[in-house]
Order: structure tokens, then C-alpha cells, then sequence
């Protein structure tokens, strides 16, 4: 999706299909002013495992909304070994309804996942110390596995590349709110590959 900059006419972020959007922001190279920054103005928690499992690494990190304005969405990507060899990807998306990111990451129809947590959740999570319900959402792609429930409010999207690197993912997983405080012992590593989405209509 290709976004028209704020002009002297318009201060908003547009998209010829959609109209005025919030912008997406990626930082590929995360160092602790970047971290700060988002931390400050999210109004949406910011993900990370706490404990990371053994060999990954915070590779990526974005934020949705302008540069006046607070954060409507984040999204953390991590980088490590996948359970059956090579390198895995989790991207970690917190969001408001109604702005599309994990959607967009998952390649998952629509914007909010209303019709998925209509079932019983096939597994849950630690966020905050609460129990998180995770339900498994549709994709277009073959190359990841997507998970998607609320917490704190608003939509919580858990996406792995490869597929198979979701088990471990969900394994006794915990996040905290980095807003709150950076997770002791945070590696970061070599930078996502696929902090880009690919956007759908």
C-alpha cells in the first residue's frame, strides 16, 4: 500500500483505496532511543517474551501513527533457531481495532478478527500475568502460522515464519509490556527479514 505524504493541503497520511490512514513506521536497527521513543507514545503495549527463549533476539521493531500523534499499533519481531532447522521469525503485534496491522502481517482476510474468537481457543499465553486465550487465524500464506486474542484491550497477533516455529513460540510463552520497563537480558540481533507486511485488499 503505497501512502501520500502530509502536504499544505492535508496533514493526514492517505492511500488512494482506503483514504487517511496512520503511517507504519519500521525500525530494523533497534538501539535504545528507538526503543524509548516508541515505549513513550504507544497507547497499545509493546510485546516481548520475558524470559526469550535460549538463541533468540529482538530483530525488529514498528510502530503505527505520525509523528504528532500517539501510537495506535506496535509490532516486535524476534529472530532465532525454528524447531526443525534454520532460522525462525516471530513477529509480535499489539493493535487497536479497526487499523489492520496483524492482518496485514498474517495475510488474513479482513481487518479485525471478529469471526475467529467466536471458537474455543486451541491454546493460551502469559500476558502481564493474566492468561491470554489464542485462537489460530486464517492465512492466504503457507510460510507462517498466525494466532490472534485480546489482551489489554486490544488485538494481540502472534505470526511465525516458518509455519513450524509457532510451537515453540506458544511453549510455556510470557510477554511483558515493555512500556513498563525492558526485559533483563534483551539480545538484539540480526535484523527481520519480514517487517515489511505485505498489505491485503
Amino acid at each position: 500500500m503505497d501512502l501520500i505524504a502530509p502536504s499544505a493541503y492535508s496533514s493526514e497520511w492517505r492511500c488512494a483505496q482506503h483514504g487517511g490512514v496512520p503511517p507504519l513506521r519500521v525500525y530494523r536497527h533497534v538501539d535504545t532511543p528507538e526503543l524509548d521513543h516508541v515505549r513513550e507514545r504507544a497507547d497499545v503495549p509493546l510485546w516481548m517474551p520475558d524470559p526469550g527463549p535460549r538463541g533468540w533476539s529482538l530483530a525488529g521493531l514498528g510502530a503505527v501513527g505520525d509523528e504528532r500523534g500517539r501510537l495506535r499499533a506496535t509490532v516486535t519481531a524476534f529472530r532465532g533457531p525454528a524447531p526443525l532447522g534454520g532460522t525462525g521469525e516471530w513477529l509480535i503485534v499489539a493493535e487497536e481495532p479497526a487499523i489492520g496491522l496483524g492482518a496485514a502481517y498474517s495475510a488474513a482476510p479482513g481487518i479485525d478478527p471478529v469471526a475467529v474468537v467466536d471458537s474455543s481457543p486451541p491454546t493460551k499465553i502469559h500476558t502481564r500475568g493474566q492468561i491470554t486465550s489464542l485462537w489460530a487465524a486464517p492465512s492466504s500464506a503457507v510460510d507462517r502460522s498466525v494466532y490472534v486474542g485480546e489482551a489489554e484491550g486490544v488485538w494481540i497477533w502472534l505470526i511465525s515464519f516458518p509455519a513450524d516455529a509457532g510451537y515453540a513460540l506458544l511453549e510455556d510463552l510470557v510477554l511483558a509490556d515493555a512500556r513498563e520497563g525492558i526485559p533483563p537480558q534483551l539480545a538484539v540481533g540480526t535484523p527481520a527479514d519480514r517487517m515489511r507486511p505485505s498489505w491485503t485488499a
